[in-house]
C-alpha cells in the first residue's frame, strides 16, 4: 500500500463548474462561468530527477492547466500500475515502482504542482494499456498471427479486457474524485492502447486468427448472412459453413509477383472476406469506446473534460510501424492502420456523453522547420461538432541528444517551429499544449522568453473571434478502406502528404473533415472541396452532394478512384454517376502521372513547363476522363494519349467564371485528376478559380482565420500577405501595431522564421 503524503489546506480547493460551450467562434472551456483558453503544460510527471525544476519553469505563466501522468514501472513492468495488477483493479493504490527515477505515487507530483502554482488546475493523463501481469493470465485473450505467433496484444474480440479497461477508468477515476486535490482536476484524458491504433496492425499484421476472434467472426457473419447459402453466395464457395469458416489470411502478405497484382479498387466479389472482417472490426471498436466513455462518464459523478487520443482520421493511410522502426523498410502494402484498428464511422460517437473530444500529437512527419503542425486527430471535425481538441505539442529542441522527429537545432529554428504551431491551432480553434518527454526540451533562457510570450497570446486569444474563412476542405471517407484490397499505401499520398505538400503551400486554409460532417447546418462555407477517397457512390451520398457540394460556383476536385464503386462492382459507370465525366477504365495497377499540357486555362496559367503531377506508387485500376477541358496529359502504359487532368463546367460554372452572376444549385465545375499529390500552385489556381481568396503566392506556410494570418517559411526575402478586406494589423509575436487601414501586409522574412498577425476589421 502507498503510503499518503499529509494534505495542505490549498488542496482542498473547491472544484470549478466545468462547462464545454461556443465562445467567439470555437469550443472552449468555462470554468465557474468564465471562458479558459486553458494554456498548459505536461512535464514528466512521473519522473522525479526531471519534473521539480520542468515544472517550475512554468509556474510563474500561471498556466490554465498542468497534465499529470501516473508513475509507472509497478512489479518492473513498464505498463505496471498501482491499480491494475493481473485480474484485480481497484481504487486503492498498490505495489512500488521498480524505477528509482520514478515518483512512488501520483501525489506527489500532484502536491508539487500546488504548491508551486496554487491556482494550478490538472488533467490527468493516462491509458488503459493492460499489465503484463494481466496477459500472463489471460494468453487467450490475446491477437494470434495467421502464422500462429501469440501477440503481446489484447485481441479487439477479448471482452475480458475492455471489461478490465472500462473498470480500470473507473478505478483510476474513483480514486482521483476521492483525494482533497481532486478538487484541482478538470478531467481525465485518456491515451487509450496504442493511441486508438491496433497494436499490431501497426506491425503489418492485419486479420486476428485466435480463438476468440475466430468464433467472434463466425457468429458474425452468421448474424449478417442468415443462411448458409447466402455465405456460400457472398463468398463464391460452395462448401463454406459458419461452423468451420475460417478468418481470412491478408493477400497483401503473399509474394510480390501476386501482391503486385492484386488491383488497389477491389469489387465485393474480389474481397468480401476483407470488407466483413473490417467491418466487424468496426463493430468492435465502436462497441468497445462506448463501453470506455460510459464507464468515463459515469466515474466522474461531476462534469469534468472527458478526451481521448484516437480517431486519426486525418493520418488514413499512416505508415506508422515502418516510419517509427528505424531498421524497418517501406513495406510493399501496409494495411491500412485506421479501417484495420475498426476506427471507421467514428462521427457515430462524437455526441456521447462522457466523450468531449480528443488530445492527440501532431503528425511526426514533415513536422519540423519548413514543415506542418497537422494534428493526428481529425480536428476540424471534433471542432465542428462544439468538442475540444487539444494537440501535444512535443516539439523536440536541441537539448535532446537525438537527432529525430523534427526537433529544433536552434533557438531561431525553435521560434519558427512553435509560433507556427500555435499559429495553426488559434486558426483552426483547438488548443496546443507544450510538452517534455524525453529531454528538458524548454530549459534555455530564449525558449524560455518564447514560451512567456506565447502563453500571454493563448490567454489574449479567448477574446478574439474565429471564423473559418472559405478555402479548401479536403472530405474523408472514413470507410473507403472496404471499397480496396486493405492497403494504405494509396492513401498515404492523397490524404497525408497532400496535406503536408500542395495544400499547405498554396497560399489558401484548408481544413480536413469527414464525409459525414456535411450533413451538419453549421457545415462552414468552402470554395474547393477535394474528395480523395471517395471511393464508394451511392443516391444518398449523391443527394447530400448536391445539397451541400455542387454549388454556388464551387470547385470540387475528384481524384483517381472517385466513385469506382457502386458498393458492388468497380466500373466507369459509378465513377461518371458521381463526377459527370465520362471514364475509360483500365483494369492494371500502374504507377499515375500527368503531365500540364494546356498552360492557357487559368487553372493552369503560371505553372512551369516541367509541371508533372504523382509518384511512383502503382495502383489501379486505371481511370481516364474522356471529355472536359485537357489540362494534362497522362504518361502510362505504352504512352497511350489519355487525358490526365480535365475539366468540366456545369451549370453557370465556377465563381471566377460566373462573376457577379448569382449562383446556386447546380453550378459548379468539377477536375478529375489521375494523379496526386497536387503542387501548390495548382491548388492555389484551383482556389481562385472557385472564387476563393489567396493570402500568398510564394508557396510558404500560410495558415488564416477570420482573425489570424500567419507565414512560416525557410526562404529569406521580401513577403507579402493579401488580405481579404481592409484591417488594422498587429504583430501577434511583439503586440505592437503594424499597420491601419491596411489590404496587404509586407514584410521581410529572415529564415526560419514564422511572422503572426492579427487583424481588426475596419468599419
Amino acid at each position: 500500500m502507498t503510503t499518503m503524503l499529509p494534505l495542505r489546506a490549498e488542496e482542498t480547493a473547491k472544484p470549478a463548474t466545468v462547462e464545454i460551450r461556443a465562445h467567439n467562434g470555437r469550443p472552449m472551456v468555462f470554468l465557474d462561468g468564465r471562458p479558459d483558453p486553458l494554456p498548459a503544460y505536461s512535464p514528466r510527471s512521473w519522473n522525479k530527477n526531471a519534473f521539480p525544476r520542468q515544472a517550475s519553469r512554468f509556474y510563474p505563466y500561471h498556466l490554465g492547466m498542468y497534465l499529470i501522468g501516473l508513475p509507472n514501472g509497478i512489479d518492473r513492468d513498464f505498463n505496471g500500475t498501482q491499480f491494475w495488477n493481473g485480474d484485480r483493479i481497484s481504487s486503492e493504490p498498490q505495489g512500488v515502482t521498480a524505477f528509482p527515477d520514478r515518483y512512488a505515487s501520483i501525489e506527489e507530483p500532484v502536491q508539487l504542482i500546488i504548491a508551486g502554482d496554487p491556482d494550478a488546475r490538472l488533467l490527468l493523463r493516462f491509458d488503459i494499456h493492460e499489465p503484463r501481469s494481466w496477459r500472463a493470465l489471460h494468453r487467450d485473450q490475446l491477437f494470434v498471427t495467421e502464422d500462429g505467433a501469440t501477440l503481446d496484444t489484447p485481441s479487439l474480440a477479448s471482452d475480458l479486457y475492455w471489461d478490465a479497461a472500462a473498470r480500470y477508468c473507473r478505478a483510476l477515476i474513483g480514486y482521483c474524485e476521492s483525494r482533497p486535490w481532486g478538487s484541482h482536476l478538470i478531467g481525465y484524458a485518456n491515451f487509450h492502447r496504442d493511441e486508438g491504433c491496433h497494436e499490431p496492425v501497426i506491425n503489418g499484421w492485419l486479420f486476428d486468427h485466435s480463438p476468440l476472434m475466430t468464433a467472434r467472426w463466425r457468429a458474425y457473419l452468421r448474424e449478417k448472412y442468415a443462411t448458409v447459402e447466402m455465405l456460400r453466395a457472398a463468398y463464391h464457395d460452395p462448401a463454406l459453413t459458419f461452423e468451420t469458416i475460417e478468418v481470412p489470411k491478408d493477400k497483401l502478405r503473399g509474394p510480390t509477383p501476386q501482391v503486385s497484382q492484386l488491383l488497389y479498387w477491389q469489387a465485393a466479389r474480389e474481397n468480401q472476406p476483407l470488407r466483413d472482417y473490417l467491418l466487424l472490426q468496426r463493430d468492435l471498436f465502436l462497441q468497445h469506446n462506448r463501453q470506455l466513455f460510459a464507464a468515463m462518464h459515469d466515474a466522474t459523478k461531476r462534469r469534468v473534460i472527458c478526451v481521448y487520443d484516437m480517431f486519426k482520421q486525418t493520418m488514413q493511410g499512416w505508415n506508422c510501424g515502418d516510419f517509427f522502426d528505424y531498421n524497418a523498410s517501406r513495406r510493399l502494402a501496409d494495411p491500412d492502420l485506421m479501417s484495420g484498428s475498426g476506427s471507421m464511422d467514428v462521427a457515430s460517437l462524437y455526441d456521447l456523453p462522457g466523450f468531449d473530444g480528443l488530445i492527440t500529437p501532431h503528425d511526426y512527419q514533415a513536422r519540423g522547420v519548413g514543415g506542418v503542425f497537422e494534428p493526428e486527430g481529425i480536428a476540424d471535425s471534433v471542432v465542428l461538432h462544439g468538442k475540444l481538441f487539444f494537440c501535444e505539442m512535443d516539439t523536440r529542441t536541441y537539448v535532446d541528444h537525438y537527432n529525430g522527429y523534427g526537433k529544433a537545432l536552434d533557438d531561431r529554428e525553435y521560434a519558427a517551429v512553435s509560433w507556427r504551431n500555435l499559429a495553426t491551432a488559434l486558426t483552426r480553434g483547438f488548443n496546443f499544449y507544450w510538452m517534455d518527454l524525453t529531454s528538458d526540451w524548454f530549459s534555455p533562457a530564449p525558449i524560455q522568453q518564447v514560451i512567456d510570450r506565447q502563453v500571454q497570446v493563448v490567454k489574449e486569444s479567448a477574446a478574439w473571434e474565429h471564423e473559418t474563412v472559405p478555402g479548401i476542405a479536403m472530405i474523408l471517407d472514413d470507410t473507403a478502406a472496404l471499397e480496396t484490397n486493405g492497403a494504405g499505401n494509396y492513401l498515404n499520398d492523397a490524404v497525408m502528404w497532400e496535406q503536408k505538400m500542395g495544400l499547405a503551400r498554396c497560399g489558401v486554409p484548408f481544413r480536413v473533415y469527414l464525409l459525414d460532417d456535411l450533413k451538419l447546418p453549421n457545415f462552414p462555407r468552402h470554395r474547393v472541396f477535394y474528395f480523395p477517397n471517395l471511393f464508394k457512390v451511392d443516391d444518398a451520398r449523391l443527394a447530400l452532394l448536391k445539397q451541400k457540394v455542387f454549388r454556388d460556383g464551387n470547385v470540387v476536385v475528384w481524384g483517381p478512384g472517385s466513385g469506382i464503386s457502386d458498393g458492388t462492382t468497380i466500373g466507369a459507370a459509378s465513377v461518371e454517376k458521381l463526377t459527370g465525366f465520362q471514364c475509360e477504365l483500365l483494369p492494371v495497377n500502374f504507377p499515375h502521372r500527368t503531365l500540364i499540357a494546356n498552360f492557357d486555362h487559368p487553372l493552369t496559367k503560371g505553372l512551369s513547363a516541367d509541371s508533372v503531377i504523382g509518384s511512383p506508387l502503382a495502383y489501379g485500376p486505371l481511370v481516364f476522363p474522356r471529355d472536359g477541358i485537357e489540362l494534362g496529359l497522362a504518361w502510362t502504359k505504352q504512352g497511350k494519349s489519355y487525358r490526365g487532368l480535365s475539366l468540366i463546367t456545369f451549370g453557370r460554372g465556377a465563381k471566377a467564371v460566373a462573376g457577379a452572376t448569382p449562383l446556386g444549385a447546380g453550378d459548379y465545375a468539377a477536375v478529375f485528376t489521375t494523379a496526386v499529390p497536387l503542387p501548390a500552385d495548382l491548388w492555389r489556381n484551383l482556389a481562385r478559380y472557385a472564387g476563393a481568396h489567396v493570402y500568398s503566392t510564394t508557396n510558404d506556410i500560410l495558415l488564416a482565420d477570420r482573425t489570424i494570418v500567419a507565414l512560416h517559411s525557410l526562404q529569406s526575402g521580401p513577403k507579402r500577405i493579401d488580405l481579404p478586406g481592409t484591417y488594422t494589423v498587429y504583430d501577434v509575436i511583439t503586440g505592437k501595431l503594424v499597420a491601419g487601414k491596411a489590404h496587404a501586409i509586407t514584410f521581410n522574412l529572415h529564415a526560419p522564421e514564422t511572422r503572426v498577425f492579427r487583424l481588426v476589421k475596419e468599419k
